[in-house]
């Protein structure tokens, strides 16, 4: 029980310039281990750089398991960096992949030379078994959840293992493992530490872009009110937080429940100031104006919702279960409160025309003419294998690759470079939106935590909402300086 454990965080691009969140996945994976006395370490290589130096060092320590997690992109490279070192080291160390690509592509990613096995859907109780299993070296084909490789290079897929119903039963994160004053959450400049929670998993609704669709099958499970007013009791106590994201992709699923975390929050006097990744609009449609003030003596500060798109043709392609009409009334009613609302559009799906594009445009700005403390970041569409949309997006061109390592550029930033739907002109409509989204309205300038960040975006606030506003995508020399000083400053 006393050789390592070792869970790496792969470095996830140019995300990590806006602030480095802590890997609240590799700490719910060690949650369990770490309560049952494994000597479980975390190395993040965001944050180490020099991360072959500190990995060598834990390699000669001959731990039990190397583990790591990643999503379909950029991840995937930096995955792979570390477990092929690994491998260059010690051969004989077990390198364990989890996550959304490899639950979806377990055997492919068994293929490659450097990885041994693969955790299938969540893995708190699977890694755990793992742990035990090779430790006492068993045989592999007894543990749920898993896809493996033998010893002669044969690779077998055991049974799923059931999702966990009561999240309470599980023991709280083990923020032991890392220093929390080097992540972040948000950053409101009123002092105090951030962090980001998660709450619940999943999501009910079938939006056919979405990664929840396949690894969670529709299905969501929270936390209980309780549990969670204890699990920020417990971050404000200990490190001092002020500041909190809750990272859930629908927090609001329960409505019951989250009027209960709300009110829990108020009953607690807890001084935090909080923002939610996600919430549906159709779950901000049918709260009153009463619970919504509530919600903001709570410390409620910045809500972000998925638009996806300002074309009703898109919304009902993907399954959205909204209009573009709801979405203007929604964001009339909230635009009566103070909540920073972050609108998040989608450019460049299978079948989008350049009107449709033109429409998202629109109506992000016509939603910041509504509501002052709205704003709206485009993204370009980002194909995840296994998920309905996935399977639309084959049938318009997108070749599925056909190794681990051909993955790595399905990210928010080159996935697009595969999409023989769009044509040159689309393609600069898409980047210029892309880009310029982010820079075109004030309301998102807290979300940065990097001084010098915050400096290029009050530079190129300007420039940036004209692009937007009036497509001009043509001469992006200011584009391409911008990006050019955030990646050297970086």
């Amino acid at each position: 029980m006393n050789r390592e454990v070792l869970l790496i965080q792969p470095k996830a691009g140019n995300w990590e310039n806006l602030g480095i969140r802590s890997p609240d996945g590799l700490l719910t994976l060690a949650a369990l281990p770490k309560k049952e006395g494994y000597n479980v370490q975390i190395l993040d290589l965001r944050l180490e750089k020099d991360w072959k130096t500190v990995l060598k060092e834990h390699i000669e320590k001959n731990p039990l398991l190397v583990a790591t997690s990643c999503m379909t992109g950029i991840q995937i490279k930096y995955a792979l960096e570390a477990s092929s070192f690994v491998k260059h080291h010690n051969k004989d160390i077990p390198i364990i992949w989890g996550g959304i690509h490899p639950t979806f592509m377990p055997e492919q990613t068994l293929e490659n030379e450097n990885i041994d096995i693969v955790v299938i859907d969540e893995g708190d109780i699977t890694f755990l078994e793992l742990i035990k299993t090779l430790e006492a070296n068993k045989p592999l084909n007894d543990v749920l959840g898993i896809a493996y490789k033998d010893e002669n290079g044969k690779i077998h897929r055991n049974s799923p293992r059931p999702l966990i119903q009561d999240l309470d039963s599980l023991p709280d994160l083990p923020y032991e493992l890392i220093d929390v004053k080097k992540y972040y959450g948000f950053d409101l400049e009123d002092g105090g530490g951030s962090i980001t929670l998660n709450t619940s998993r999943g999501c009910p609704f079938k939006c056919n872009f979405c990664y929840d669709t396949k690894m969670y099958g529709n299905t969501w499970r929270g936390y209980s009110a309780k549990r969670t007013i204890e699990i920020i009791k417990n971050v404000v106590n200990k490190f001092g937080i002020r500041n909190i994201f809750f990272q859930d992709d629908n927090f609001a699923t329960n409505l019951k429940r989250f009027k209960d975390i709300v009110y829990g929050i108020i009953d607690e006097n807890l001084d935090i100031k909080w923002g939610l990744l996600g919430i549906r609009l159709d779950a901000l449609k049918v709260l009153d104006d009463n619970f919504l003030r509530d919600l903001a003596k709570a410390g409620c500060v910045n809500m972000d919702s998925g638009v996806e798109s300002g074309s009703d043709r898109i919304l009902k392609m993907i399954r959205k279960g909204i209009t573009v009409q709801e979405i203007i009334d929604i964001n009339k009613k909230m635009g009566k409160h103070s909540f920073k609302a972050k609108y998040t559009f989608i450019v460049g799906y299978p079948s989008e025309t350049e009107e449709e594009m033109l429409q998202s445009v629109e109506l992000a700005l016509q939603l910041v003419k509504d509501n002052k403390n709205a704003y709206t970041p485009f993204f370009i569409y980002t194909a995840y294998p296994g998920v309905e949309l996935w399977e639309i997006a084959k049938q318009y061109g997108v070749d599925e690759p056909k190794k681990l390592e051909d993955w790595e550029t399905f990210d928010y930033e080159n996935a697009y470079l595969h999409y023989k739907w769009l044509d040159e002109k689309k393609i600069r409509m898409m980047q210029n939106l892309a880009f310029t989204s982010n820079f075109a309205n004030k309301n998102i300038r807290y979300k940065i935590s990097k001084n010098y960040l915050k400096l290029l975006f009050n530079l190129y606030y300007p420039i940036a909402k004209l692009r937007f506003k009036y497509n001009i995508y043509q001469f992006p020399i200011d584009i391409k300086f911008a990006h050019t000083i955030a990646n050297a400053l970086y």
